[in-house]
């Protein structure tokens, strides 16, 4: 059973990567290599290009690795090599917390907080600093641009970033950098000659893995960056990422057109870039793991003899036979080295600093997105009809009119349904998969399947959702918007997520544990049901957390999967509400009562959200402080 489970993520990989390229082969044989240079989307001429959505996809991708990695390093170096030791666990859980906000939340605060300052002071700003002239011309764009694109795509990156790097910096053996210490190295000096170098690895990786969430991010690039197709002609030009695009346009075409199937060539292309991203990331973080595991990273470099031991040659007695007068080179030897060691301390304490900065850059955001959906959607959320009633019909409030806010009750239903039928088919594959990677599969086919179902988890899900849609298409077209179709786009979502948690859960399981088993007579699978998951169970439930959260903030998948609907659920093979596209749907809609309801329901997914992230933490710190084998 656990080998057919692990069989099945190669087999759902190959499915994945098959039915996008049949889908799309038309439009790959009509447009060759040229669809990559193409610039138009003309559909009534059948004319069509990916390449101001490329271009739009790279850029913004790349200016927002170029802001978050400074910061991301900032916050991985305070909280392992600055912070005290009594304030690091908070801070690691706040930044954290912000990794768990869903891409609709930040999309929504993006629209509400990030496009009112760019349109008012920040582009304005740019503009006159540059006298109107390039690259910061007049813009007309209002703040929906690839600039405020980037800064959406650098907040949601960065906790990605910097917990990798942090966890890469944890890995380096702590001698390094007390050796570094011992020899009269400031703090800062001790981590950039000592740590950075070792962990160099870690963090390239942890970058590779930021690109590649930047590049497949959907939901709140499209909620901000203009949606216009064009090749930008500056960073305040309008324009439309792969992901984007594809969203926008994906349920208005008929799927035997060729728009249709440019489109499909899109998400292949995306696919394509992600994944080679996503190879390359995995491929460091495993050298990286397999270095640290074997304690031998990289060394750190050897220094010049210690500016301590100049002080003390400077400062020490004369020598014997010089009449008492210590020489004159001793003299403007300490007068550099003190010069120097003040130098040294302002560097210290200006990177410390900076660092402090970086932490509050990175914790704004969600203190931001937090008040703003609490002003918003506070009003709402204060009723208990809210989470009862049906949504409303749009309307305006004036002084002959009032209007009934509603509720969303049917999207809170219908994503409970969705979730709980992703759970019960990806918990057990996931659970079996990850079984016999770590219990089976010490051969070339278990790190297959264990390094695949890592390069899922950085799949866009608005990829795996088009791939669940054109599987319906194919198999049951009258299902392919339904809460089946979406139950089985969330499922996707959560068995590389499942698999990947319940291989690190096993794998902290001490090998002693089994073999004790063992030595009393049980059978291997006894052992590994009995014994193993036993002790690895709250590790287990973190993980199914965490793939859960992820599948209840999805929006991409589920646009293109569950379709929408303002009742309440009715089959399995009718379409379906849920929050998230429930949010997309309405949080700019010119009717009052149902941006109030979108307020809401934002509100109540965050919540839902941050508590599943606290639950999960206190698992993991109740499963670290439980005695072994219990």
């Amino acid at each position: 059973m656990a080998g057919l489970a692990a069989l099945g993520i190669l087999v759902l990989l190959a499915l994945l990567t098959g039915f996008l390229v049949e889908s799309a082969w038309p439009s790959l044989t009509h447009f060759g290599i040229g669809f990559l240079f193409g610039t138009v989307w003309d559909e009534p001429h059948n004319v069509f290009g990916a390449g101001p959505a490329i271009v739009d996809t790279i850029l913004t991708s790349l200016f927002a690795l170029l802001l978050a990695v400074p910061i991301a390093l900032g916050v991985a170096i305070f909280l392992t090599q600055i912070a005290p030791a009594w304030l690091r666990r908070p801070l690691t859980y706040v930044v954290d917390l912000s990794a768990a906000i869903p891409s609709v939340v930040y999309g929504f605060w993006a629209f509400f907080v990030i496009v009112p300052l760019m349109n008012s002071t920040i582009e304005p700003g740019l503009t006159s600093l540059t006298g109107g002239r390039w690259p910061f011309p007049p813009s007309g764009s209002l703040g929906y641009d690839l600039l405020t694109a980037t800064l959406v795509l650098t907040v949601m990156i960065l906790p990605t970033i910097a917990a990798i790097s942090r966890e890469s910096m944890l890995a380096v053996p702590r001698i390094y950098r007390e050796s570094a210490l011992s020899l009269g190295a400031t703090r800062w000096e001790a981590t950039r000659m000592a740590v950075l170098g070792p962990a160099r690895t870690g963090i390239v990786a942890g970058i590779m893995l930021g690109l590649g969430r930047a590049l497949g991010e959907t939901i709140a690039v499209t909620m901000v960056i203009g949606n216009v197709y064009i090749l930008p002609g500056t960073i305040f030009s309008p324009g439309a990422t792969l992901a984007s695009w594809i969203v926008n346009n994906f349920s208005e075409l008929t799927p035997a057109s060729l728009a249709y199937q440019a489109l499909l060539e899109m998400a292949l292309i995306l696919l394509a870039i992600t994944v080679l991203v996503n190879v390359v990331a995995r491929g460091l973080l495993w050298r990286f793991g397999s270095a640290t595991e074997g304690g031998s990273p990289d060394r750190p470099r050897r220094h010049r003899r210690s500016r301590r031991s100049l002080v003390l040659a400077a400062t020490s007695p004369a020598e014997p036979g010089t009449g008492g007068e210590p020489p004159a080179w001793r003299a403007r030897v300490a007068a550099g080295v003190r010069s120097r060691l003040v130098r040294r301390r302002g560097v210290q304490w200006t990177v410390v600093g900076l660092t402090v900065l970086c932490l509050v850059i990175a914790i704004a955001p969600l203190a931001s997105v937090i008040l703003t959906l609490a002003r918003l959607g506070g009003p709402a959320v204060v009723q208990p009809s809210f989470y009862t009633s049906l949504p409303p019909l749009g309307c305006n409030p004036n002084p002959f009119t009032t209007c009934s806010l509603g509720g969303i009750g049917p999207a809170i239903q219908g994503t409970f349904i969705m979730l709980g039928l992703g759970a019960l088919i990806a918990v057990p594959m996931g659970l079996l998969a990850g079984i016999y990677v770590a219990e089976y599969g010490r051969n070339s086919f278990g790190k297959l399947v264990g390094f695949l179902a890592d390069v899922m988890t950085g799949i866009p899900t608005i990829i795996l959702g088009v791939f669940v849609f054109v599987l319906f298409i194919y198999f049951d077209h009258n299902a392919a918007l339904s809460a089946l179709s979406g139950g089985v786009a969330l499922s996707v979502i959560m068995i590389p997520i499942v698999t990947r948690a319940t291989i690190e859960a096993l794998r902290s399981v001490p090998t002693g544990v089994r073999e004790s088993a063992t030595a009393l007579g049980f059978p291997r699978h006894r052992v590994t049901v009995r014994v193993v998951l036993g002790s690895a169970r709250s590790a287990l439930v973190t993980g199914i957390l965490l793939a859960a959260s992820r599948a209840l903030g999805d929006t991409a998948a589920l646009l293109l999967t569950a379709g929408g609907s303002s009742f309440w659920f009715s089959s399995l093979n009718t379409q379906t509400a849920a929050l998230t596209p429930f949010i997309f749907a309405n949080f700019a809609s010119s009717y009052q009562n149902l941006r109030t309801d979108a307020y809401g329901a934002a509100l109540v997914l965050l919540a839902m959200m941050l508590g599943i992230s606290l639950v999960a933490r206190l698992a993991v710190r109740s499963g670290a402080a439980a005695p072994e084998g219990e």
